[in-house]
């Protein structure tokens, strides 16, 4: 499930998951404004209608080490004044019990597409908990695509034509050779790919990118905002005057990455790269800065070296992620990112 039907199920479903409170109103936010929040939810509580607002990210993953990696991101985030009073509340498909005690630690609210919920502000405490989860059988369809075992499928569907026998598959993955078996028996038992003493074949490439796409989330990787007082054009030609300088691998995502490869007329203000060295390295070398500059600058750094496996050169010379990387960043934004997605997938990918 992507972010945008996470979202969207929630306030779909409200009403029903959480009669004991009432919707007020809604006011979602222009894309990334404040970093992982996408919208703020108005509800009133009980029959006081004691009214708070609630900051809301939408979740895919809410492992227990993903789920702290990102509030960590949460609690850093600085929001204007006008947004300070809010609660942050994240929203998810279903969090564990230790999910759930992960966010109450942290003091952040949250609320699933189960109906378990959890607040705990000056004016208001609200909890419902023991639903169980009606997504069971999607997480174990993601279960291939978590960890290193994400590297297995990432390499079939860079060669989705080849042959191979497990410990060739392993060595091509840089994964050791049982979590190769696991991970290809996994994916036998999805029908994505025919294994047998023979070897083992990638059997429908399009049904395990769609599989892929449904679990991906590119908040994984942690992400700085910047901004620069330079242009989009101007910033990507420092990018490559300072590529021997830069002591990490770069190459743009998201917008940035699918204006080069799609050969988009319409340049959106803002730019997204992954990073593999030091982020602070990369802004002094592009002069950016936390607060002042017109063009805002995302960085991102990968949360596995393999985001940036088959990355290509654009006519410009600027490093862009392999359109499969491409692909499944767009898939975890809202609906314009989604429709350039499907150019990406319809255009640069076979299936």
């Amino acid at each position: 499930m992507r972010q945008a039907e996470v979202q969207s199920r929630f306030l779909e479903r409200f009403g029903v998951l959480y009669p004991q409170l009432t919707f007020r109103g809604m006011r979602s936010f222009p894309h990334s404004a404040y970093g992982p929040y996408a919208f703020v939810l108005r509800v009133a509580f009980g029959r006081s209608g004691v009214e708070l607002d609630m900051l809301c990210a939408a979740l895919t993953d809410t492992h227990p080490k993903n789920l702290k990696r990102f509030i960590h991101r949460i609690q850093e985030t600085q929001l204007p004044q006008s947004e300070t009073h809010a609660m942050p509340v994240l929203v998810a498909p279903h969090f564990s019990e230790e999910a759930r005690t992960v966010c109450r630690q942290a003091g952040i609210g949250y609320f699933d597409l189960a109906g378990n919920g959890h607040l705990d502000g000056p004016r208001v405490f609200f909890e419902v908990s023991g639903q169980a989860n009606t997504h069971v059988r999607e997480r174990r369809v993601r279960t291939p695509f978590e960890g290193k075992a994400e590297r297995i499928v990432r390499t079939l569907l860079l060669q989705p034509d080849d042959h191979w026998n497990m410990r060739g598959l392993a060595k091509s993955s840089g994964v050791s050779l049982g979590l190769a078996s696991m991970t290809t028996s996994a994916l036998a038992s999805m029908g994505m790919v025919v294994k047998s003493h023979a070897g083992l074949d990638l059997f429908a490439p399009a049904e395990l990118l769609e599989a892929w796409s449904q679990s991906y989330d590119l908040r994984r990787s942690p992400f700085r905002i910047y901004r620069s007082p330079a242009e989009v054009p101007e910033i990507e030609t420092r990018l490559n005057d300072q590529r021997e300088a830069l002591s990490g691998r770069w190459a743009l995502t998201l917008w940035s990455g699918a204006h080069h490869v799609l050969a988009l007329e319409n340049r959106l203000p803002r730019l997204a790269l992954y990073f593999s060295g030091r982020p602070e390295q990369l802004a002094q070398a592009l002069d950016l800065s936390k607060r002042k500059g017109q063009t805002p600058v995302f960085v991102f750094q990968p949360y596995d070296e393999s985001l940036l496996w088959g990355a290509t050169e654009t006519k410009d010379h600027l490093s862009v992620v392999h359109p499969l990387q491409l692909y499944l960043d767009l898939c975890s934004g809202d609906k314009e990112e989604l429709e350039l997605a499907e150019s990406v997938r319809s255009r640069l990918l076979p299936w």
